[in-house]
C-alpha cells in the first residue's frame, strides 16, 4: 500500500490529491499565509512542525509563546504544515495577532534547520520523512552538506520502534539526524505545557533538542540510544492501560456492591490503590476529584481517545513478542480495548469511556 493513500484510509481530515499531498508537506511551489515578518525568516533558527492536531497545536502554541531567542538576538521563526491547511491558517492568523514579531511561514520545512513532527502513526512518519514526493528527506538531498548536518528532527509521534530505526537511518546517511521523542500528558499536558518527554538518540542530538523541548514540558528525560524513548512510552502507555481497566473495574464493582462511587474514589486515593488514574481521570461520571474536570464529566469527550490508547496497547504487545517478555495482564487489556477502538460509539471518545462500556455492555461483551 503507497504511503500517500494511508491519509485517507486512516481519515486525518484531508481531501488532497496526491499531488496536493505532497505540496502540504512542503513545496515551496504553492501560496500560503505567513506573517508579516516571514521574510526575514533565517533557516537557521527556524523550528518546522508537521502536524497539528489536538496535541501539535496545543504545542506548537507554547513553543511560539516560550521558546527563547539565541543569544545572538536573532528572532526565531516556525514553519507550519498539517495535511488540514485551515489548522495551519488558524495558529497563524491567531498567532499573527499575539506575536506579529514573530517569523511565521506555512508548509515549508526546507527552510527549518530543526524539525517536529507529531503524527498519529509509524506509516503517517514514514510518509513525511522519507515518503515519494514532497518528503523531509528529498528536500535534504537538494541541500549542501552544511544544511544537512544543521538538520536535526524530532519525531514526537508514539510508532513503532523499528520505524524510527529505519527513518533515522536514512536520515543519517544524508548527513541529518533524528532523535525519538514521545511525550506523556494528554492534551490537557500539551495545552499547559506540562508534558513529560522522554527522548531516545544521540547525546549529542539529545542536548541540542532540550531548550526546544523544554518549552512544552515539564520534564525532558534522555533515555539511552535511539528507539529508548519510544521504549520509555509504550512501557508507560501499556501501564496505564492496566492501570485504567483495573479502576473501572473496581469502581465498577464497588458500586454495585453498594458502595457510593464517591467514597469509594476517597478511599482509593488515600489507599493502595492510588494511581494517576484515580487522582487525575476518574471513569465514573459522578465522581469528583480535586478542580480538574475528567473526560468522565462530558461524556468521555477529550482527552487520550480509546483508538489511540488502544494502538500504544498493540505497539506494547508487537514489542513484547520481538522482546521474548510475557505480558499476561497487558495482553488482556489490550484484547479488552481492541473492540472499543474499532466501534464508531467508543473508539472516538477517551480511553476511560472503558468503565462506561464494561457498565452498560457487559464484561462479558467487551
Amino acid at each position: 500500500m503507497h504511503a500517500h493513500k494511508t491519509l485517507r484510509q486512516l481519515s486525518l481530515g484531508s481531501s488532497f490529491t496526491r499531488s496536493q499531498r505532497g505540496r502540504a508537506w512542503g513545496s515551496p511551489h504553492r501560496r500560503f499565509a505567513t506573517s508579516p515578518v516571514a521574510s526575514s525568516i533565517d533557516r537557521s533558527n527556524t523550528i518546522g512542525f508537521i502536524g497539528l492536531g489536538a496535541m501539535g497545536g496545543h504545542m506548537i502554541t507554547n513553543l511560539i509563546s516560550r521558546y527563547q531567542s539565541p543569544a545572538s538576538g536573532n528572532k526565531v521563526g516556525f514553519a507550519l504544515c498539517d495535511v488540514n491547511q485551515a489548522a495551519v491558517d488558524t495558529i497563524i492568523k491567531r498567532q499573527n495577532a499575539e506575536h506579529p514579531d514573530v517569523p511565521l511561514i506555512s508548509c515549508s520545512t526546507q527552510k527549518a534547520s530543526t524539525i517536529i513532527t507529531m503524527v498519529p502513526t509509524g506509516k503517517h512518519v514514514q510518509e513525511v520523512y522519507v515518503g515519494e514526493g514532497k518528503s523531509v528527506l528529498s528536500a535534504l538531498k537538494e541541500m549542501s552538506q552544511d544544511q544537512r548536518a544543521d538538520t536535526l528532527c524530532m519525531d514526537q509521534s508514539t510508532i513503532e520502534q523499528s520505524v524510527s530505526k529505519a527513518v533515522a537511518l536514512q536520515l543519517r546517511q544524508v548527513g541529518a539526524d533524528l532523535v525519538d521523542a514521545p511525550v506523556s500528558g494528554g492534551v490537557i499536558g500539551a495545552e499547559k505545557g506540562t508534558l513529560a518527554i522522554m527522548v531516545g538518540g544521540s547525546k549529542t542530538s539529545y542536548n541540542r533538542s532540550v531548550p526546544v523541548l523544554e518549552a512544552m514540558s515539564r520534564k525532558v528525560t534522555y533515555c539511552g540510544d535511539l528507539g529508548a524513548g519510544l521504549a520509555a512510552k509504550i512501557s508507560n502507555n501499556l501501564l496505564l492501560g492496566i492501570t485504567m481497566l483495573g479502576l473501572s473495574e473496581a469502581m465498577l464493582l464497588g458500586k454495585r456492591l453498594g458502595v457510593d462511587p464517591q467514597v469509594l474514589a476517597d478511599i482509593i486515593n488515600n489507599s493502595t490503590g492510588r494511581c494517576w488514574s484515580s487522582e487525575v481521570n476518574n471513569p465514573v461520571p459522578e465522581v469528583k476529584v480535586g478542580d480538574a474536570s475528567s473526560p468522565a464529566h462530558r461524556q468521555y469527550e477529550g482527552g487520550f481517545v480509546t483508538k489511540l490508547a488502544h494502538k500504544d496497547l498493540a505497539l506494547a504487545v508487537s514489542a513484547a513478542v520481538e522482546a521474548n517478555v510475557p505480558l499476561a495482564v497487558g495482553r488482556c487489556v489490550e484484547e479488552t480495548y481492541k473492540p472499543l477502538a474499532k466501534s464508531k460509539e467508543f473508539g472516538d471518545r477517551d480511553f476511560s469511556v472503558i468503565y462506561e462500556a464494561l457498565d452498560t455492555l457487559g464484561s462479558t461483551k467487551v
